[in-house]
Parts: C-alpha cells; structure tokens; sequence
C-alpha cells in the first residue's frame, strides 16, 4: 500500500470515527467524502453543513517557467456568478494571481505561473478558502 493511500485510508477512518462517537453511524458515513489535493486525500464536505466549501484540482503537479496550469473545482453553498481568486503563497502572505467566476457550482481558471520554484496555490471567496494545491515550476 502506497503512502497516500495509507494517508487517505486514515483520513476518512478518522473522521468516520469522530463521527461515530458524535453522533451515530448513519451521519458518520454521510459526511465522510474523500477528495484527492496532488495525490493527498483530505475529507472534502459535509453534505448536511450550510457552509460554504471550495474543492481544488490541478490539472498538473509541475510546469515550465512560464507555463499555465489549470485549476478546477467545486463549490457548494456559494452562489453562481461568485468571483473567486486564485491567490499563491509569497513568503509568510498570500496574493492574488487571477480571479474566475462560479457557474453552475463549478469552476476552471488557468493560471501562468513566472516564478521558478514550488507554487502554493488556493482558491478564495471572501473568508472561505479551498486547500492547498502545490505545483512545481522549473
């Protein structure tokens, strides 16, 4: 068994225990739904939760200096016609790069990446932020 399954595989028991001791078996296993961030497993959303939630997928783990790179995803309890941002990670502070719009409870964004190095990226709506997504420029 790999690392990132044997990661996921604790993820979703881990929440599906909490659950369990929350609540009971049904809400356990309705809230437990696993998305995969590069290879990561993170449980994703709670579909009883009024929250709002933003999913992320790269469409690459690494690029040329230069290179796009498209990121898309999910939303759920935000409106369509919601402007996002795509932010990444400059030192200790996140900036904006480029924003997109929601619809139909999706989105899709490509994003040029200039600076060579590890990329830390993440979508943003208001207070409501997505996971972090990591892309290799060379």
């Amino acid at each position: 068994m790999n690392n990132s399954r044997r990661l996921r595989t604790a993820v979703i028991s881990g929440a599906a225990c909490t659950a369990l001791l929350a609540g009971g078996a049904a809400p356990a296993l309705a809230s437990v739904e696993a998305s995969h961030v590069n290879g990561v497993a993170a449980v994703a959303h709670d579909p009883q939760s009024k929250r709002e939630f933003i999913t992320i997928h790269a469409n690459a783990k690494s690029v040329r200096h230069g290179g796009t790179v498209r990121l898309s995803g999910k939303v759920f309890h935000i409106r369509d016609g919601s402007r996002l941002t795509v932010e990444h990670r400059k030192g200790n502070r996140w900036v904006s790069l480029e924003t997109t719009t929601v619809k139909h409870g999706s989105y899709s964004v490509k994003v040029k990446l200039n600076h060579k190095g590890t990329e830390h990226l993440r979508v943003v709506h208001g207070k409501t932020h997505s996971a972090v997504v990591t892309v290799k420029v060379t």
